[in-house]
Parts: C-alpha cells; structure tokens; sequence
C-alpha cells in the first residue's frame, strides 16, 4: 500500500472544480488519518491558488486558500512553482507557509511521492 501521496494542483482556484477538489482531497487525506504523507505542488495555473487577497465570494465559491491553510494547519507541506507564479502575477503575496521552490525541485518532490494525483 502507498504510503506518501503528491496532490498536483495545475489549474486556477476558481471557474473550474480541478483546485478545488484537488486541494479538498489533500485536506482529507490529513484530517481523516489515511494518508499522513501528503502534500500539495502547485505549479501553472495551479500557482495562483497560493496568492493571497483572493475574493472567492464574488464567485460564489468556497475559498481554496481556507483548505490550502487548513493543510497546512494540519502539518501538511504545499509547494509553489515560483517561476510559474511570476510568470502570471509577477511579484505576489502568497500564502505564508507555502515553499516556494524552481522547476528542478519540483521534478525531485514528484520523484519523492508514490502516489502523484494531477488535478
């Protein structure tokens, strides 16, 4: 049985179920005990769920930056893409506690996981 599980999170926090269901499947992982080791790369699109001032009520969504925090509450590790979020944003507020890494270290933490979800 796997013991480590990498939720890849590639798209945009709202407009699209994919972060959403991405970031909420991590969160379960963590809170119900089934897969303690598990975190969250964000990379592409998937960058933007980490930027802070996201207004997700004007979407009529839930806010992915509320399960991105309750992740990390709960000692799970989320990993930015820097290079990806500058490329859209530029220089943004993101989320503290996110590990901003470059596109080498991502390759090694996708190579770490046993199990890699892309949503």
């Amino acid at each position: 049985m796997a013991e480590s599980l990498l939720v890849l999170i590639t798209k945009g926090p709202y407009g699209l179920e994919e972060a959403f269901a991405g970031a909420r499947l991590a969160l379960g992982c963590k809170v119900s005990g089934i897969m303690e080791n598990a975190a969250i790369l964000l990379i592409g699109d998937g960058t933007l769920n980490a930027c802070m001032g996201q207004r997700s009520e004007a979407v009529g969504m839930p806010s992915n930056l509320a399960a991105l925090q309750d992740f990390m509450d709960l000692e799970g590790v989320i990993y930015c893409v820097e290079q990806d979020l500058h490329q859209r944003v530029g220089e943004a507020e993101v989320l503290e506690g996110v590990n901003m890494i470059t596109w080498d270290q991502a390759r090694e933490v996708i190579g770490s996981y046993q199990l890699v979800n892309t949503f």
